[in-house]
């Protein structure tokens, strides 16, 4: 049966006639679903037009949003148990000592009015799918499950202000900052041990969003076909879980048309495009985090020096919910510290002692404004429109923005959001940086910015100018537009053009003329010549060469020469394309190969590389193998591996490297982190209700499993966009497909389409979403 306000008709029209449950102020939303079950959602408001998405979204994901949301507000052990390694009782006790729920408070009254309608029309939408199934059946892996809950936009805000920040993603470092116990001095490089260690590794990688990945391509008219803007969009996220992309186009007649995808319940479009302009986003290399060492009080380990004074640690305490095994719930306490900076925490180096510990400052604890500026980017009408609304709300929390419009502009924006700190306060700190070993240390190996957090000049400035106190104006941060392209694969801003090097910006955006990863250096030679299209862009990404082989192949078959003992493995080298292609053979031995080096090493000149950086050479350099008689020991060493787990040495990519949807099995194309390839999939121990068994670690690899490489993260939504007389032309891919719901019809069909390199095209004209419509919904509702 079909609820009261809903009219459902395949291919046809519909006519929803009179409710009256709906005033005439109520909500009212169409949502047509296209092929693949892209929704295409159209309303007079921003508040309809929320309650359409809410709805269309839960019916694809009600089970990743609602785990979203219970995140956000703290009570993840309260529905699911402490967790491995005690992870869901320590993001929920760190969510509740930075009181996320009053900073979303907070920032859902600083929303302008029609932001504040979408989120609440959102928040009803969601409500109102879950209304209409009972007892929560909804059919998924989450089916009736009591924590499947009514949501308020409250909710919704929550999880937009988690996001935007890192210290959030490093519960294990801030839980374990713990001041020594009877003063007892710790050893040099401890942590506190009642924290899980996994927990510790996962909050130094999140410090960098490590993980979190991109490509993003933009060509200006002097390199496309026709003149106008080309642009490619490369996520690189997490194939399960609440950081999934969902896909939707977005009409408000005469306001509004856009088209893309956003987070899981997250309102609006992240990545996408509308009738002037295409953007993308990357991971920033920048540093939304500033660490601070604080020098304790002799005696008195929560207390620290301030200019000529002390200062007391604010301690907080919080009591966590936990599910027992019995479904009983018990609370675990924590008690964790801050100071005038942030919290506390600790890390493997950085440990807090009778005389020092470790505190960081978060740039984005009071950005308040995500929504509101990807509202301004997606109303746009051109580029300079594009580039007033960052300027106006400056607000990405970690990302850049790479663009181009329908006039042939491309443009490059790390308009992320880093502490503003002054000349004088760099000046020092790169003087620390040569004199001190641990500040040199942690900016080496994890690129953190360290600073004596008992001198005042290295507060944070703060003009009264910008939208987050304390943070870079818009002037001050990184941009560059080009005639020919900017592109930007995580690495700095540095090299956004081979040609046009950026320089000059403040160190918490990155370093400048150091080495680029493989995979950065790969997108410049995949972009720097002639001339591009939207076919050129797709063939291009698919085509998965590998830059590492291209400089490393040769001189491994030189060494190979009239090695008999090799001549199986040799071969199999031989016969490699270069590519991580399905049908690629030699591709796992190549790989299992090479990730038997750090990955360090690909930077720099060592065991791998025998020609080191060169700043006047970033993209050829570090190149040419350095040891042939060790490469040839870890190429059997490989071989033996390969084997010993059942795979021929010469096996293709496509034996080894999957995704798991559902029951089936299906063999992808693209290579991981290590080897230079644009097109990226990273593969992992899944963890999640619809993964697979858990994999069994094959002894010896970094990377393979009894389960070959599970796909986990890589690329997610793949855009090629162009302009044409009419307006946007683009094809699109959700790699991991639509839904996640393991029953529905499009939990696995791009995935599918991804695998034989077929892309689909992205409908944006009425016309066109009208003549592929699958489905039509008018949505009729009342508001609160």
């Amino acid at each position: 049966m079909i609820a009261s306000g809903l009219c459902l008709l395949a291919f046809a029209g519909c006519d929803s006639g009179n409710d009256a449950d709906a005033p005439g102020s109520g909500y009212q939303a169409e949502i047509i679903r296209t092929s693949y079950g892209v929704a295409h959602i159209t309303a007079a408001d921003f508040g309809s037009l929320g309650y359409g998405e809410g709805y269309a979204a839960a019916e694809d994901h009600v089970c990743n949003i609602s785990r979203s949301l219970l995140e956000a507000r703290g009570e993840l052990a309260r529905h699911f148990g402490a967790g491995d390694g005690d992870k869901h009782s320590a993001s929920d006790a760190v969510v509740r000592a930075l009181d996320i729920r009053s900073q979303a408070l907070a920032a859902l009254r600083q929303q302008d009015s029609d932001s504040q309608n979408w989120l609440r029309g959102y928040a009803d939408g969601y409500n109102r799918y879950l209304g209409s199934v009972q007892g929560n059946r909804v059919g998924s892996w989450c089916d009736g499950e009591e924590w499947l809950q009514a949501i308020t936009d409250l909710d919704l805000m929550a999880r937009m202000v988690l996001v935007a920040q890192t210290l959030p993603r490093m519960a294990g470092a801030l839980i374990a900052a713990q001041p020594p116990v009877d003063s007892a001095p710790p050893v040099d490089t401890a942590v506190d041990t009642a924290v899980d260690e996994g927990l510790l590794a996962l909050a130094a990688d999140a410090a960098a969003l490590d993980g979190m990945g991109s490509n993003a391509w933009a060509f200006g008219k002097a390199r496309s076909a026709n003149g106008r803007g080309l642009l490619l969009g490369n996520p690189h996220y997490p194939w399960y879980g609440d950081s999934r992309f969902w896909e939707k186009h977005l009409t408000i007649p005469g306001v509004l048309d856009v088209y893309g995808v956003h987070l899981l319940g997250a309102p609006g479009v992240a990545v996408g495009f509308n009738r002037g302009v295409g953007w993308s986003h990357t991971v920033s290399a920048s540093q939304r985090l500033v660490f601070y060492q604080l020098q304790l009080v002799p005696g008195k380990p929560t207390h620290y020096r301030y200019e000529d004074g002390e200062r007391a640690l604010r301690q907080v305490k919080v009591a966590v919910p936990v599910r027992q095994d019995d479904g009983s719930l018990a609370n675990h306490e924590h008690t964790l510290y801050f100071s005038h900076y942030g919290p506390m925490l600790t890390l493997s180096g950085m440990p807090w002692t009778e005389t020092t510990a470790f505190t960081a400052r978060d740039a984005n604890a009071d950005n308040y404004s995500l929504l509101g500026q990807w509202r301004a980017m997606s109303q746009a009408e051109d580029m300079d429109a594009f580039i007033d609304a960052h300027r106006q709300w400056n607000a990405m929390p970690w990302v850049n923005t790479i663009a181009a419009s329908a006039d042939g502009r491309a443009v490059y924006l790390d308009n992320s959001t880093v502490g503003r700190l002054s000349e004088e306060a760099i000046g020092l700190w790169r003087k620390r940086l040569a004199a001190d070993e641990l500040t040199a240390q942690v900016y080496r190996e994890r690129g953190f910015v360290l600073l004596d957090g008992s001198d005042s000049r290295f507060e944070w400035q703060n003009d009264g100018v910008v939208p987050v106190a304390g943070t870079v104006p818009f002037e001050r941060r990184p941009m560059l537009e080009r005639e020919d392209y900017v592109f930007n694969s995580n690495d700095s801003y540095w090299l956004s053009n081979a040609l046009a090097p950026l320089s000059g910006y403040s160190p918490l955006y990155g370093p400048a003329a150091t080495a680029r990863s493989l995979r950065t250096r790969m997108n410049v030679k995949l972009i720097e010549e002639g001339e591009f299209s939207i076919s050129r862009i797709q063939q291009t990404l698919f085509a998965n060469e590998s830059l590492a082989a291209r400089l490393l192949q040769p001189g491994l078959m030189e060494a190979c020469a009239d090695v008999a003992e090799l001549a199986e493995a040799c071969a199999a080298i031989g016969e490699f394309n270069g590519r991580f292609n399905e049908d690629s053979k030699g591709a796992l031995l190549f790989r299992e190969w090479l990730v038997s080096y750090p990955y360090a090493d690909s930077m720099r000149a060592g065991d791998l590389f025998a020609v080191p950086f060169d700043p006047a050479r970033p993209v050829a350099t570090p190149n040419t193998l350095a040891d042939p008689e060790l490469a040839l020991q870890r190429l059997a060493k490989a071989a033996e591996l390969l084997e010993s787990a059942g795979y021929a040495v010469d096996a293709p990519l496509g034996a080894a490297q999957f995704a798991y949807r559902g029951e089936r099995r299906i063999p992808l194309h693209g290579g991981n982190g290590y080897e230079g390839v644009a097109n990226l999939m990273v593969s992992d121990i899944p963890e999640h209700p619809i993964a697979p068994p858990e994999p069994t670690p094959v002894a010896g690899s970094p990377l393979l499993t009894d389960a070959g490489y599970p796909i986990i993260h890589g690329s997610s939504f793949i855009l090629a966009l162009g302009f044409d007389d009419d307006g946007p032309v683009a094809e699109a891919l959700l790699t991991y497909s639509q839904s996640g719901n393991p029953e529905s019809p499009h939990f696995s069909d791009q995935t599918d389409l991804y695998r034989n390199k077929q892309w689909r095209p992205a409908l944006f004209d009425r016309a066109a979403v009208e003549a592929d419509m699958q489905s039509r919904l008018e949505l009729i509702g009342p508001r609160r």
